[in-house]
């Protein structure tokens, strides 16, 4: 690979990890092309060498977020099964941690007003992401179990996060772990 093509695909990494970011934070409506491309180090022109549009980024950085934490809620869980696994997996899920930092977290809670209003593949996506996660779950439990287990981590998270700072938040995250 040449230089050059090794600095597209930097480039094309340090926009998602921005996007991902700046939409967790803030939306993906509140969230402009010109911000994206500044908080990356890189000029607003660049922006249509590595996307066809914000909808086009928007569908990459739901894929690429969620990539990433399906890597984060399974690591260290290998050697993990049954009851231990899930509750491991959910527990890193449904923490305070993941409700304070959302911009370091998972894109479902963070962008569920928005994501429902995106496109067909960005829901597809979405889509895809819950079914994987299930199916992580599955192998442990029934998939109507998992399924209902994902359920509650996302609405917990998203909950506790509309009451932040509020002794309801922390009850809403403790109620919710296994």
């Amino acid at each position: 690979m040449n230089a050059k093509s090794k600095q597209r695909i930097e480039s094309k990494e340090r926009i998602l990890n921005v996007a991902c970011r700046l939409f967790k934070k803030n939306g993906y409506s509140a969230t402009g092309i010109d911000l994206v491309m500044s908080e990356a180090g890189l000029t607003a022109g660049g922006f249509y060498a590595h996307f066809r549009s914000k909808t086009d980024l928007l569908e990459q950085a739901i894929e690429h977020s969620m990539k990433h934490s399906r890597q984060l809620l399974i690591k260290d869980t290998e050697h993990l099964s049954g009851e231990e696994k899930i509750k491991a997996i959910m527990n890193r899920y449904i923490s305070a941690g993941h409700r304070d930092l959302a911009e370091k977290g998972c894109i479902l809670p963070a962008l569920a007003a928005e994501i429902p209003r995106g496109t067909k593949k960005s829901n597809q996506l979405v889509s895809y992401y819950i079914r994987k996660w299930a199916d992580e779950i599955s192998q442990h439990m029934p998939h109507e179990n998992a399924l209902a287990l994902i359920s509650k981590a996302v609405g917990a998270i998203l909950l506790s996060r509309m009451v932040n700072k509020t002794d309801l938040s922390d009850q809403i995250i403790s109620a919710a772990r296994l």
